[in-house]
C-alpha cells in the first residue's frame, strides 16, 4: 500500500467520522433546543469547525480521485504528445501551488498561535481550530505528486493518459 493510498484511506475515514459527529451533534442540539428548550452553546462552533475540516478533507480526496471540475476541452483537441505534456504541467503546478498554500497557511496558523487568541465560547485556541489548513493543503500536494508519478509511469509504459477520474480510488 502506497503512502498515497494510506492518506486517501485516512481522509475517507476522517470524512465519515466528522460527518457522523456533525450529524449527531446537530440532531442532539435540535432536540435539546426545541424539545427541552435548552442546548449547548459550544455545539454550533464545534460543528462549524468540523464542517470546515470535512470540506478540506473532501477537497483533498477530490484532488486525488480527479473529480474536481476541470476545463479540458482545449487540451483534448491537442496532439497526444502535447496532451501528455499538459498532464505533467498540471501535476507539477498543482503540487507547487498546494505546497506553497501549505506553507502560507502554516505561517497563518503560527501567527494565531503567537497572538494567543482563543474562542469565546469553547475557550479553545483559534490556532488549534485552524491547524488542519496547512495539513490539508500539504496532503493535496502529496496527491498531485502521486498523480505525477502515476502519469510518469503510464508515459514510460506507453499507456494512454486520460482526464477521466479514477473511480477505483474511492473504494
Amino acid at each position: 500500500m502506497t503512502i498515497d493510498r494510506i492518506i486517501l484511506r485516512f481522509e475517507k475515514w476522517l470524512i465519515i467520522t466528522l460527518f457522523v459527529a456533525i450529524f449527531c451533534l446537530s440532531c442532539m442540539q435540535i432536540v435539546l433546543r426545541y424539545v427541552f428548550n435548552s442546548g449547548f452553546a459550544w455545539v454550533p462552533e464545534i460543528v462549524v469547525f468540523a464542517f470546515i475540516i470535512l470540506t478540506l478533507a473532501a477537497a483533498s480526496t477530490g484532488v486525488r480521485s480527479g473529480v474536481h471540475i476541470g476545463v479540458d476541452v482545449i487540451v483534448k483537441l491537442l496532439p497526444t504528445k502535447i496532451q501528455t505534456l499538459c498532464f505533467f504541467v498540471k501535476d507539477i503546478a498543482g503540487a507547487m501551488l498546494y505546497f506553497f498554500m501549505s506553507y502560507l497557511t502554516f505561517a497563518f496558523v503560527m501567527t494565531f498561535r503567537e497572538m494567543g487568541q482563543v474562542s469565546t465560547i469553547t475557550d479553545i485556541p483559534v490556532w488549534a481550530m485552524i491547524a488542519y489548513l496547512p495539513v490539508s493543503f500539504f496532503l493535496m500536494g502529496i496527491h498531485y505528486l502521486a498523480s505525477l508519478w502515476e502519469t510518469f509511469g503510464k508515459y514510460r509504459s506507453g499507456e494512454s493518459i486520460s482526464f477521466a477520474p479514477d473511480a477505483n480510488l474511492l473504494r
